[in-house]
């Protein structure tokens, strides 16, 4: 065969295998208006009012996992001790923005103050305890420990707050999660 006609031969080839390409994906995209799920994605989707969702409602994910409207959230899957050092580095970041806004200068004096208070002595005696026991507890039990933990910090910070705030630097702390 002569290397024209090989050419040619060739040439029609890829123009058919392309022919065929773009008929199966053609065959595959639905028309415009609708989506691959359907019509009824749209009202999946939309923002619900915190209604419950209806037992055949759309599937949100390929696990079969369904979000609460009302909540809106997800299980947080850290293990305890993260979750434990995310509250820590938390309010230690709430710490460190305050004596940034007021300056260390005025920051210092309310802090020596507000770790002179009882009840943040009580609080971190508390601490110091739940800390030594850490180690020696089972999973379950750090993660039982957690919602204390986060208001003993809650409890601090609003303390540290308001000892900002009698410093004549008005403080409020963040929303809790």
């Amino acid at each position: 065969m002569p290397s024209s006609a090989r050419r040619r031969l060739i040439l029609l080839l890829l123009v058919l295998a392309l022919l065929a390409a773009g008929a199966w994906l053609m065959r595959r995209v639905p028309p415009s208006g609708e989506t691959a799920r359907g019509p009824e994605t749209g009202k999946a989707n939309a923002p619900t009012t915190g209604r419950a969702v209806p037992p055949g409602a759309a599937v949100r994910s390929t696990a079969g996992l369904r979000l609460d409207p009302g909540a809106n959230e997800l299980p947080d899957h850290r293990t305890a001790k993260e979750q434990k050092d995310a509250v820590v580095k938390g309010w230690g970041k709430f710490i460190e923005a305050q004596k940034a806004r007021i300056g260390a200068v005025a920051f210092d004096p309310a802090a020596q103050r507000w770790l002179a208070r009882p009840r943040v002595k009580e609080l971190l005696e508390e601490w110091k305890a739940l800390e030594q026991a850490w180690p020696e507890r089972s999973e379950d039990q750090r993660a039982a420990q957690l919602p204390r933990i986060e208001a003993m910090w809650r409890e601090g910070m609003a303390e540290l707050a308001a000892e900002l705030t009698a410093a004549g630097h008005p403080t409020t702390l963040p929303e809790a999660r």
